[in-house]
């Protein structure tokens, strides 16, 4: 005797297991942006503002939309704000934090 189970059952069901043991992510960063307070506090322990400034923007151009990174206007003028691309920042920083001066 052969059982005949629709496909999308099936596939909801593959779905719905994944998400209970942990394999899809709740919440993905792709397509999201931070503000500086975010970033620091999301990926630099909450490092200050002048920190971030002086120790990220300052030492690592590469990091800038202009260069391929995924900062926008880190020093921005009256009216303006810095975005960080949250996905890209946080590769980045996962890549970068042992050259970090922690201790400043």
């Amino acid at each position: 005797m052969q059982v005949v189970i629709d496909d999308e059952l099936i596939d909801q069901s593959v779905k719905q297991s994944a998400k209970k043991l942990g394999l899809v992510p709740e919440e993905t960063l792709k397509g999201k942006t931070w503000n500086v307070e975010e970033f620091r506090h999301n990926c630099l322990g909450g490092k200050s503002r002048a920190w971030v400034k002086r120790e990220i923007f300052d030492r690592y151009p590469e990091i800038y939309v202009e260069n391929g990174g995924f900062v926008v206007d880190p020093f921005p003028g009256t009216g303006r704000k810095t975005i960080i691309y949250a996905y890209d920042a946080g590769l980045w920083v996962n890549e970068h934090y042992r050259e970090f001066n922690w201790r400043s």
